[in-house]
């Protein structure tokens, strides 16, 4: 009888606790890495030791600097096939400088989860808003910035996920890095992209990647122009 009671009481006092309190941040970001096997150890190496690089970046500190008292909340995500996504660095809340260059320390400690068969854009999409509804913060914006040598070729349907995401206030970003892969950057826009400010930005090949990435950090972590 006691047990029944307890158990009885333990019920009602979860059904009034309140709903998990949320930090509020100015934009949460999904950073989804290619790990199809389009990409080379070295190629894959070259995206990490850019995103790392970007973080220490005196631009994009002064970016992150430009969101207090908020700051941003960022995750790095690995995806691939259809259905293979994986967390390399999890949420992490960067309120200033410091936790950038500390991030940027933990993109270095990274290592490469798969080489994928195939390439599903429609994976980033689909496990970047799982991550975004699924974590503890509240941003005023919230991005996937999705970095891709090539177009969708699963089974997956690209457009009905796109279409889900933006239709939840998501903004899907692309970084292409072109290579042999002609037109991929229109690719991303007309196929990819949406949302409030969505936009590609270009990366010759691997090596131009730095760049490119240091150049998408900084619009994506300065607030919108109203």
């Amino acid at each position: 009888m006691r047990s029944r009671l307890a158990n009885l009481m333990i019920a009602l006092f979860l059904l009034v606790l309140p709903a998990r309190a949320t930090q509020p941040v100015a934009i949460e970001l999904v950073l989804a890495l290619d790990c199809s096997a389009s990409v080379d150890s070295s190629e894959y190496a070259l995206q990490l030791e850019g995103l790392a690089e970007a973080f220490r970046d005196p631009e994009v500190l002064a970016a992150v600097e430009g969101l207090k008292p908020l700051g941003a909340a960022i995750v790095v995500m690995q995806w691939g096939g259809p259905g293979e996504s994986n967390v390399a660095v999890p949420w992490t809340h960067i309120a200033g400088a410091r936790d950038a260059k500390a991030f940027a320390y933990l993109i270095g400690l990274i290592r490469r989860w798969q080489y994928a068969s195939s390439t599903s854009i429609a994976t980033a999409i689909r496990d970047g808003e799982r991550l975004l509804d699924g974590n503890a913060f509240e941003g005023h914006r919230r991005v996937i910035d999705i970095s891709g040598d090539g177009p969708d070729n699963s089974g997956f349907n690209l457009s009905a996920l796109r279409a889900r995401a933006l239709k939840s206030g998501i903004t899907i970003n692309g970084l292409t890095i072109e290579g042999e892969e002609k037109g991929l950057g229109q690719y991303y826009e007309e196929r990819v992209i949406g949302g409030v400010g969505a936009f590609v930005e270009k990366a010759r090949d691997f090596e131009d990647f730095a760049r490119a990435i240091k150049e998408k950090l900084l619009r994506e972590l300065r607030p919108l122009q109203s």
